[in-house]
Order: C-alpha cells, then sequence, then structure tokens
C-alpha cells in the first residue's frame, strides 16, 4: 500500500457502487464529495454505496465533505455558451441565462458593487477568462479574452479582488446538517480567509455534539496565504487548492506556494493534501502527460500525506485508470526518492512519538500502535516512519479520521482498554501475516503526559 494516501472526488463518471468499489481496489483511502454541486437527495445514496463498499473490503474509508463556501458561481445557463476571443457577452443578475442570447446568470449582486471595468474575471481553472468592458446595475458586459466553454455553475475568480461573502451560506449549513447526520469525517471549508472562519464552523460543529468531525482547510486565496500560519494552527488538516490558487496568484508562483503551504503544515503539526490537476489530461486521455508524473512525484517527495484527484475521477472518462496510474507513481517515487521529513517536535507527547519511531528505525522493527483518540498515531505519521506503522482503534470514525494520513495502515479493533488493545491489535497483525516469525515488533501507546508504554517483542 503506498505512504503517500490517494483520495479521490465522486461525481457522475464514480458513484455507482461498483467504480467505487473498483477505485478502492486500486488504493483509494477516501472519497471528497463536492457539496457545490448537488444536495443530499445526490449524495445520499453515494454515501450509501461508500459504506457497502467499505463492508465489502474490510477496511475503514473516509469521508470528507467540500462546502461550497462563500465561492462565486453562476447560475444555470440552457446550454454551453461558446464564445470565440474577442467576442462579447453579459452577466446577468439572475438565476438563470440564455446561451443564444449571450447572457451568462451571475446571481450574486456583490460582485456587481465591486466590479470596475478593466476587472479580469477568471472560470474553469483560468482556461476561462473575461474582461469587463462596461459595468450596469444589473449586467456586466464582458469580452472573451480566449475562446471560452462558460457552462452552468462555474465557479468564478475576479483577479486581485475578494469580497466579502458569508463564510456559510444557507445551502451549507444544510450540507453540513447532511455530512454530521451521516457521520462524514472532515469537513472541506472553502475560502478559507483567517484562522476565525475555521474556528466558527468547529463551533458549529461543537454544538451539534459532533465533536469527532475535523476541519480541513482549504488554501486557495491570497488572504489565506497571508494569514497562513494562524489558519494551520486552527485547522485539523490543510489542503493545497492548486486550481484557486492558480486563479488568485500567477502560474509561476504556484510551486513556490505548494512547497511553503507544505512545509509549514508540517512543521506545525498538521496533514496536508494536495489537490487540483494532478492528472488533469486523464479526463479525456487514458494515459497521463510525461508533466504530469513528473509534477505527481515531486508533491509525494515533499511529504504530502494524501493526493486528491478532483475531476479526472468525479467527471473524467478514465477513473480508475487514473487512481491506477497516480498509484503507480506514487509507489515509484517512495521506493526510489527520499520523502522531506520534519521532527523538530515540541512537548513530551511528541517527543515520545519521536522516540519510538527513531527506535523502530534503528533496529528495523515493526511499529504496532493502539490508540482510542488517534493523537499518538498522528504524531507518528508526521514523522514520516521509514518502517510498517500499524495502528488499532477500537472507534470506526477514528479509524476512517486516521487512513489518509501518511503510512498509516489502519485497524478497528475491539478493546476496552489499552493493554488489550495492544494484545488484539497484535494478533491480528499476526493472523494476516502483516508480522511474521523473527520480526521485531515496537508495540506502544501514549495515554497522557508522563504515561506512556512501549514493548519490544520478537514474534515466535
Amino acid at each position: 500500500m503506498c505512504r503517500t494516501k490517494i483520495i479521490a472526488s465522486l461525481g457522475p463518471s464514480s458513484s455507482t457502487l461498483d467504480t467505487i468499489l473498483n477505485l478502492c481496489r486500486e488504493g483509494v483511502v477516501g472519497f471528497r464529495i463536492n457539496f457545490a454541486h448537488g444536495d443530499e437527495s445526490v449524495w445520499g445514496p453515494t454515501v450509501d454505496n461508500i459504506l457497502k463498499v467499505e463492508g465489502l473490503i474490510g477496511r475503514p474509508l473516509a469521508l470528507i465533505g467540500d462546502l461550497r463556501g462563500p465561492s462565486i458561481r453562476l447560475g444555470d445557463l440552457d446550454q454551453q455558451l461558446l464564445l470565440k476571443k474577442g467576442e462579447t457577452a453579459k452577466l446577468i443578475l439572475s438565476g438563470k441565462g440564455s446561451a443564444e442570447k449571450r447572457e451568462v446568470p451571475l446571481p450574486v449582486k456583490e460582485v456587481y458593487d465591486k466590479l470596475e471595468v478593466g476587472d479580469t474575471i477568471l472560470m474553469s481553472d483560468g482556461r476561462v477568462r473575461l474582461k469587463v468592458t462596461d459595468v450596469f446595475r444589473d449586467y456586466i458586459e464582458v469580452t472573451a479574452l480566449t475562446d471560452a466553454a462558460i457552462s452552468s455553475r462555474k465557479a468564478l475568480v475576479v483577479a486581485n479582488k475578494e469580497f466579502n461573502l458569508p463564510l456559510l451560506q444557507e445551502k451549507d449549513l444544510a450540507d453540513l446538517n447532511f455530512a454530521l447526520r451521516r457521520n462524514f469525517n472532515y469537513i472541506g471549508l472553502s475560502y478559507v480567509r483567517r484562522g476565525l472562519d475555521v474556528k466558527i464552523v468547529k463551533d458549529i460543529i461543537r454544538r451539534s455534539g459532533n465533536d469527532k468531525v475535523k476541519i480541513i482547510a482549504k488554501i486557495e486565496t491570497k488572504s489565506a496565504v497571508e494569514n497562513l500560519d494562524e489558519i494551520i494552527e486552527a485547522s485539523d488538516a490543510v489542503l493545497v487548492a492548486r486550481g484557486d490558487l492558480g486563479m488568485n496568484f500567477g502560474l509561476e508562483e504556484i510551486p513556490y506556494l505548494q512547497k511553503k503551504i507544505i512545509r509549514r503544515s508540517l512543521e506545525l503539526g498538521k496533514p496536508v493534501i494536495v489537490a487540483t490537476q494532478l492528472l488533469e489530461s486523464m479526463i479525456e486521455n487514458p494515459v497521463p502527460t510525461r508533466a504530469e508524473v513528473v509534477d505527481v512525484s515531486t508533491a509525494v517527495s515533499e511529504g504530502v500525506d494524501a493526493l486528491m484527484l478532483t475531476g479526472e475521477t468525479a467527471v473524467g472518462r478514465y477513473p480508475v485508470e487514473a487512481v491506477r496510474w497516480l498509484r503507480r507513481v506514487v509507489e515509484t517515487t517512495e521506493e526510489k526518492l527520499s520523502i522531506s521529513k520534519f521532527r523538530d517536535v515540541n512537548g513530551l507527547n511528541a517527543r515520545f512519538a519521536k522516540g519510538v519511531t527513531e527506535l523502530a528505525e534503528d533496529i528495523n522493527a515493526k511499529l504496532v500502535v493502539f490508540s482510542m483518540f488517534g493523537n499518538t498515531a498522528r504524531m507518528i505519521s508526521l514523522l514520516r516512519p521509514t518502517v510498517d506503522f500499524y495502528v488499532g482503534t477500537p472507534d470506526i470514525h477514528i479509524a476512517r479520521s486516521l487512513v489518509i494520513l501518511w503510512g498509516v495502515r489502519i485497524y478497528q479493533v475491539d478493546a476496552s482498554d489499552y493493554d488489550e488493545g495492544l494484545e488484539k491489535t497484535y494478533e491480528l497483525l499476526k493472523s494476516r501475516d502483516e508480522i511474521r516469525l523473527g520480526d521485531l515488533v515496537i508495540l506502544a501507546y501514549g495515554l497522557k503526559d508522563y504515561e506512556q508504554t512501549i514493548k519490544l517483542r520478537r514474534v515466535s
């Protein structure tokens, strides 16, 4: 199994039970549901299929719900609008538009109040570029700077401008409620601007009584990059959202920003995911480009916890093949290249995790941890151990949340205390031939400060 984990976004190309099963067989450990498209009636059956597949394969699968957030999106076009470079169209303050009349629906009043002549509007990860040529109270005239294909509900960004929209809108609250009722493990928070945004959503989740759901902060705006440290510290995990980053920054800055966000996340002790255009060409083609393969390999060697496919699996023609190629590149990179590590840690528990990890590496022992809440497992994962690393936990929700972390091989083990859980995890691994006769094994758990346990055992 890859140590760098694979997450797949689901959509029309991939929501059936058979496709989800095949994605898991190729190495997917978690699924993203993009709440910008569809609602509970659409996604409920998909969640059912994920849980059925989890039972079939006998391992936990993470559920990630991606909130739409304060994004600016088009309304509904009656059909796709195709513009040639230099052709004009209107953005109208309406929920519905007409391709024949070249009227594109943009039902967000705040945009009309702030747009100015000369502004550039970007869509489709920057492939569509429109220049504002005139602004009126209820419509905006634009000229295509490129050949453009414009379709319903596309998100847009205005270059060098941010809009003070509410963090969560009515749809977001409904989607969050659905995710909490269906026991999602992570909530993806879009267009985060500051650490307070994360704290607000965490407070909503806490008041719901579901304190196990974790927040993934998506870094995609200039404000997020400016407030990076406070956002990382407030979050449970971080996602490098390269699509919107590429519309808010120059493309030449994306490699530096990716490296900066990954490094800072790991230095501050938070898991980090990279997403968008990993294997973009595979939306239409059965094999990736050479450049895409190098890009994926670079992200792996930078030490990310997980790679997330988006359009490749949600709407692409080759979702299973895309995962297969991603897995092949990840496996080869992990075998042949070194992975970045950050081992400057503070605090007793973190130092315990570091000591256990380095001891296991020094004597080439397999590392087995039992964890009730996942804290020790998370700390060891952040150290990127070079030895096999297994985690047992009695809580399926904790198991699902840990499965996307680097290097973790997770098992649900029913136990009432740590000693029983550690022994049951050890016996389970023996029965599955994960640890074999003659192997050195370190068994460990941490309860709280000054109360950790470590055992060294040779399998006999």
